[in-house]
């Protein structure tokens, strides 16, 4: 089996118990064809780079999968039928998959952390 991760933006008005059932409906989806999630990130609300369908900001959720090939046209599918999913992206990792945290988990630094004058170097 190979391994995908899909990253998919949900409209903002939804819930956190909401984005939970709708990973456990694409979990259903995959552990039925025989495969797997190894991992789940829930980015939260960001605003995104461009309003799309009049929404400025989005739910993010990364998840990395392991499955057939086959699924991913249902995968897709099942994406572009939800009304409430406004982008999506599924990519095949050639290599193994990191199943540590994202960069994007990693915490901010402090905006005075940003604005400190970086050290003098002689």
């Amino acid at each position: 089996m190979l391994q995908y991760e899909t990253v998919f933006i949900a409209d903002s008005t939804y819930t956190d118990e909401e984005i939970d059932e709708l990973i456990k409906g694409y979990d259903q989806v995959i552990t039925s064809a025989k495969g797997k999630m190894l991992k789940v990130e829930k980015w939260g609300k960001r605003r995104l780079a461009y309003a799309i369908r009049r929404n400025e900001e989005g739910v993010y959720v990364l998840m990395t999968i392991e499955c057939p090939p086959s699924l991913v046209k249902e995968l897709d599918r099942r994406y572009r039928m939800n009304d409430r999913i406004l982008r999506h992206l599924v990519v095949r990792v050639e290599n193994e998959a990191q199943l540590g945290p994202s960069p994007m988990m990693k915490p901010r630094p402090e905006r005075d952390e940003l604005l400190a004058e970086p050290p003098l170097v002689s």
